[in-house]
């Protein structure tokens, strides 16, 4: 975090469903740009990168934490604790924003609140975790390594590790075995 006056606090910021990121990239650049930079300070938008499988390609994507939400290290009021309009304004009015939580009285976060969302970036960085689109019982088909085109139920979801165990009929009994999540796929006849 930048160094900032302690009348800084952070701020919960509603935007328009995928708009995020536009919503971000405006205002960092109006912080940039000086334009705003002396009422606030840093936009925080958590993520994390997820791999699936699709079309029988592994991807990377990022996931947001806090789907539709920012969160915004700012200087909302005066030293009388009089809302100042020209940030306020400012955030409301930038493309893709609702408003501020609180509306005309924003909210700030409380210290643990804000700790515990720089936690979860933190613990994000740097580590891409499978999304987890199945749950235990569900069907799938095996698409790739050598039980390709097998079917079976998932018995155990392991998602640190990205694997299930899947519970397949081979030689005539069910046998489990450890796949990883890109592996399989929903198996969607009965």
């Amino acid at each position: 975090m930048s160094n900032t006056p302690s009348d800084f606090r952070w701020y919960t910021l509603q935007t328009l469903s995928n708009n995020e990121s536009k919503v971000k990239r405006l205002l960092d650049k109006a912080i940039q740009d000086e334009e705003m930079g002396d009422h606030v300070a840093e936009i925080l938008m958590p993520v994390k990168t997820v791999k699936d499988f699709r079309n029988g390609k592994k991807r990377e994507s990022e996931m947001k934490l806090y789907p539709s939400y920012l969160f915004v290290r700012a200087r909302l009021f005066d030293d009388e604790g009089q809302l100042l309009e020209a940030p306020w304004s400012f955030l409301r009015r930038t493309d893709g924003v609702i408003g501020l939580i609180g509306g005309m009285n924003p909210v700030p976060l409380k210290t643990e609140e804000i700790n515990t969302i720089l936690q979860q970036m933190a613990d994000a960085a740097d580590k891409v975790v499978p999304k987890i689109n199945f749950h235990v019982s569900e069907r799938v088909k095996i698409t790739d390594g050598p039980f390709a085109n097998l079917a079976g139920n998932i018995d155990k979801i392991d998602a640190d590790r990205g694997k299930l165990e899947v519970s397949v009929d081979i030689f005539g009994r069910s046998t489990p075995v450890e796949l990883e999540f890109w592996q399989v796929e929903r198996d969607d006849r009965d």
